[in-house]
């Protein structure tokens, strides 16, 4: 019996709010996935998960796309796991959430690492979501996403990996099948990346004559990123300028022009070549 794997890294929530509808999906088809946090609230050593994966699994992977890209962490995973035969059981279902700005190359990008250690996609999805940094919006883009036509598509390609996988020779799915970009605007997400976006927006540190110390930042950072420097919190080079900090300090402590963020993402979203809904590709 092949072991399902679902492993995944949530920043805001909606990343593992559908890697639990994936998992009540297989848990229907009376699989029982084991489900992989790589945030520290999953007490994560990146490393040693991928590492313990076998290479008769079949790993539903998730991230949300950040500045068109998948996270680092969730590369980093790819990276640890085993080195298989391309040619063997070893299978993979990346997914990732996005804004309704663009998802970027970030399903591709997954797809390739994925090829390098050998693990084949069978199957993959772009999962609309509401935009993370949107929250003191009055109308977010994707308000109220994933929702349950989201989960009626998630169910189609459980059922439809499923049945590859019953075959026991699933077809693979070539990661150049998920450049779906047009040509111009994949050439701009890959010259994008995270550590590009976080020079220009410059430091991400809280002001300390906000901070009381509280460490709320700390506790609920989904990447570990932030720890205690003498007296107050500080930001280190791990951060995805997911902006989880500025959303639930209690003190305001971290800067965030919210208005000034909600137009640019609109401007953006307005000139995406995506169509705003959720895709599963087979």
């Amino acid at each position: 019996m092949r072991t399902h794997y679902i492993a995944w890294l949530s920043a805001a929530g909606t990343t593992r709010q559908v890697a639990d509808m994936l998992a009540d999906l297989l848990h229907r088809h009376g699989i029982e996935a084991r489900m992989v946090d790589l945030g520290p609230a999953g007490g994560a050593d990146i490393a040693a998960l991928g590492a313990a994966v076998p290479s008769a699994a079949c790993v539903w992977l998730g991230s949300p796309v950040y500045v068109d890209h998948a996270l680092p962490q969730v590369l980093e995973f790819i990276h640890a796991l085993p080195d298989v035969d391309p040619n063997g059981s070893a299978v993979a279902v990346p997914f990732v959430t996005w804004g309704a700005v663009c998802s970027g190359v970030a399903l591709a990008e997954m797809a390739l690492e994925l090829k390098r250690k050998g693990w084949r996609s069978i199957g993959a999805a772009k999962v609309l979501a509401q935009h993370s940094s949107m929250w003191n919006s009055s109308v977010p883009l994707a308000q109220g996403r994933p929702d349950a036509t989201d989960r009626a598509q998630l169910e189609m390609l459980v059922t439809r990996v499923l049945a590859r996988l019953a075959t026991g020779e699933p077809q693979t799915l070539a990661p150049e099948e998920l450049n779906y970009l047009p040509a111009a605007r994949a050439q701009e997400a890959q010259e994008k990346s995270l550590a590009k976006m976080k020079m220009l927006l410059g430091e991400h540190q809280p002001q300390h004559e906000r901070c009381d110390r509280c460490g709320i930042c700390i506790k609920l950072c989904p990447v570990g990123a932030l720890s205690w420097k003498g007296e107050y919190p500080q930001v280190g080079e791990s951060c995805v300028r997911c902006h989880q900090c500025t959303r639930h300090c209690p003190q305001q402590a971290f800067p965030f022009n919210a208005t000034m963020m909600e137009e640019r993402l609109q401007q953006l979203a307005a000139a995406s070549p995506e169509v705003a809904e959720t895709q599963i590709y087979l």
